[in-house]
């Protein structure tokens, strides 16, 4: 009669008596006998691979719990690789197969040749020895596993090749994971999966690990009969393309655990839950010839720019009160859109009647369809000190800091209407404006503002930029602070790699519900070479984050300033340069 036993996994020749009594002994100390007798009596042997994985899960009665949309999270066929983390160190697999049999048939999981011994499970597997770098047949798993995905299959890896452990912190983690991963998905192109698996083993069993590793590896089947009615959280990712970087295969891989970290649901953080204001009815519209005929008396140099129909202004709430009558009811309308509506039926403060407002006018149809308010500092700070800045309100400013030191634009409460948010021109027409008003008016050299980070992100995005983009600064601080736990595998992740956005993208498209990537201000900020300052709340912005950043527009990349500055950038520059031989 078949059954488990380490003679599965030996040489098949004759043996003595004291070899079968070792065996024999072998198999009781590690539990194996006690798994027979569960293999034996509960109508396990013999089961084809999928009806073992299923009647297994049911055997042991656990409780699985995994999103009910699988089949829109695996691919349904080609080439595809899920990475999972290794909590348990043996049914961790059989689930994996339980779950992703249902969604394909040609799953294959790369696994320790210890679970030779369970037969029935076999045609799952391509077996490894992850104990022993370039053991005699791992070259072998390594071909198998790109014939695999070579003929379009699913491919299931564990990376760290050994079950989880405690780290220095306490927490259970995986070990160094094998750049298998990088070396795979560079070769092949295919779409990685991630997965995170919850839970963890005995305490005696990392008690025992401390010891001596090796012991962690001997008690792994009496983990496995302890696992019974155990509830296990599996959380599926989105399938993404890893950067193809054949020569940093390590680094690869090494996002591909942070991708598969980051889904741990102590780590799903969500907003603190605020009694959602009021949504009044938006504030009527201002009539169009009334809009029309205040943009048609502002001074004809106060027209920054035009292309097509649209035209680019500025202008003070005392010149055009209809106009940021208007923009206010806009500014509300958009914000309602993220989640950052005050609910009030316009969206203003008194800051409107001191901050210059740049916007974009549609000539054809009467309309604004997109703004920016901007405060020049040196005017405000004349007027009262730092009180005069919005973001006072939000920070506290040293008198080291730009906005104290030297003329800058103060920007904020940006919008582009929803009609526009898609076309090019909607923000491009915003930032040519801010260019032609610093050719205008070159002593500003320095913009700075927040970009919002709506709450329809999650707080761990918000969390991933400020950790990727953000060099801290003495000379600014926020008013409320945004804490939440920065998980160890991003720690440890900057302090290995440099912090690319590229990567910072790929990681919020990741943990995002809805794939979205990055805000749109904060990867054009960044072109421009932005210095980030840290994230703070804004309390008179429905408890928004904001990210709190400058531009030195001279040292902006040139082909940029072309863009915004037009023929202006070459003047625009050669002020700073005359103004430095000055000083």
């Amino acid at each position: 009669m078949p059954q488990l036993s380490l003679n599965n996994l030996l040489p098949k020749k004759p043996r003595s008596f004291f070899s079968k009594l070792l065996i024999t002994l072998v198999d009781y100390l590690l539990g194996i006998s006690q798994l027979n007798r569960v293999y034996q009596d509960s109508g396990l042997k013999g089961l084809e691979k999928k009806a073992f994985a299923t009647h297994f899960v049911d055997v042991f009665e656990l409780t699985i719990k995994s999103q009910t949309n699988l089949p829109q999270l695996i691919p349904q066929k080609g080439a595809a690789i899920v990475v999972a983390n290794h909590p348990y160190g043996g049914i961790e697999g059989v689930i994996l197969a339980f779950l992703l049999s249902s969604v394909r048939g040609d799953v294959k999981i790369l696994a320790n040749q210890a679970l030779k011994i369970i037969p029935e499970l076999a045609d799952f597997f391509i077996f490894t020895n992850p104990l022993v770098p370039g053991a005699k047949g791992n070259a072998k798993s390594l071909r198998a596993c790109k014939d695999h995905l070579a003929q379009g299959g699913l491919l299931v890896l564990f990376p760290a090749g050994r079950v989880s452990y405690p780290g220095r912190d306490g927490q259970v983690t995986d070990h160094q994971w094998h750049r298998i991963v990088g070396a795979l998905t560079s070769f092949t192109q295919a779409p990685l999966i991630p997965c995170f698996i919850s839970g963890k083993n005995s305490d005696f069993f990392y008690f025992m690990g401390k010891i001596y590793f090796r012991f962690r590896m001997l008690l792994l089947i009496r983990e496995m009969l302890n696992s019974k009615g155990k509830t296990v959280e599996v959380t599926f990712g989105q399938a993404t393309l890893l950067p193809s970087l054949p020569e940093k295969t390590q680094m690869t891989t090494d996002i591909a655990r942070l991708l598969t970290y980051l889904h741990a649901p102590e780590y799903q953080h969500q907003w603190p839950v605020c009694k959602a204001p009021e949504m009044l009815p938006l504030a009527a519209s201002q009539l169009p010839h009334n809009i029309d005929n205040e943009i048609s008396q502002l001074p004809q140099d106060q027209c920054l720019l035009q292309y097509k129909y649209f035209k680019v202004y500025y202008a003070s709430r005392a010149q055009c009160p209809a106009v940021i009558e208007d923009i206010r009811r806009l500014r509300e309308e958009n914000f309602r859109q993220f989640d950052e509506g005050s609910g009030l039926p316009q969206d203003g403060d008194a800051f409107d009647d001191t901050y210059t407002h740049l916007f974009v006018y549609d000539t054809q149809n009467q309309a604004i369809t997109g703004a920016y308010r901007m405060g020049q500092t040196d005017n405000l700070l004349a007027q009262g000190g730092v009180s005069q800045l919005y973001l006072n309100r939000m920070f506290d400013f040293s008198a080291e800091f730009i906005n104290q030191q030297q003329p800058c634009l103060e920007m904020g409460r940006s919008f582009v209407v929803a009609s526009h948010q898609r076309s090019f021109h909607g923000l491009l027409l915003l930032f040519k404006g801010i260019g032609a008003f610093v050719c205008k008016f070159p002593q500003y050299r320095t913009l700075y503002g927040t970009v919002s980070l709506s709450k329809q992100y999650t707080p761990m995005s918000v969390r991933l930029i400020e950790q990727f983009l953000v060099t801290s600064s003495s000379d600014v601080k926020p008013k409320k602070q945004f804490d939440i736990t920065v998980p160890n595998d991003v720690k440890q992740y900057l302090a290995s790699y440099p912090a690319d956005i590229e990567i910072l993208e790929l990681l919020v498209k990741q943990i995002e519900p809805d794939g979205k990537g990055l805000p749109v201000l904060v990867k054009l900020y960044h072109q421009l070479g932005a210095k980030f300052y840290c994230v703070g709340i804004d309390p008179n912005f429905a408890e928004t984050p904001g990210l709190l950043l400058s531009v030195d527009l001279p040292h902006a990349p040139e082909r940029l300033l072309k863009l915004y500055l037009g023929q202006g950038a070459e003047g625009y520059q050669q002020h700073d340069v005359h103004t430095s031989q000055a000083q």
